[in-house]
């Protein structure tokens, strides 16, 4: 299976992605720091609209990644949402699945 494919099928596993969708939307409502979640919202939708090189993105957009994982951990502090962590882990997730790779310039 390829990285999207296992993202895919853990966000089916969760809610599937109309849920997670209208959950990352309640929850942006809660900040002012929206393009998070907006990224959120496309990124994760286009894994079942189109065909990514996930693995590409994780390794050339690694630190997006970190600090959307920062901004998360940050927001949750306080909430405790399953959403929230699920989010969590699932950037975790694509990045541990390539850690090691170095990008080629």
């Amino acid at each position: 299976m390829t990285l999207q494919q296992l993202m895919t099928q853990k966000i089916d596993e969760f809610s599937g992605i109309e849920k997670l969708t209208q959950e990352m939307e309640r929850l942006r409502s809660f900040t002012d720091e929206k393009k998070y979640f907006n990224n959120m919202i496309i990124y994760f939708n286009g894994l079942y609209n189109q065909i990514v090189n996930v693995e590409e993105h994780a390794v050339s957009y690694r630190q997006n990644s970190v600090d959307t994982i920062q901004f998360l951990e940050k927001f949750n502090t306080s909430r405790n949402e399953p959403t929230i962590k699920f989010l969590v882990d699932l950037i975790n997730f694509k990045l541990e699945y390539v850690a090691g790779v170095k990008r080629i310039s």
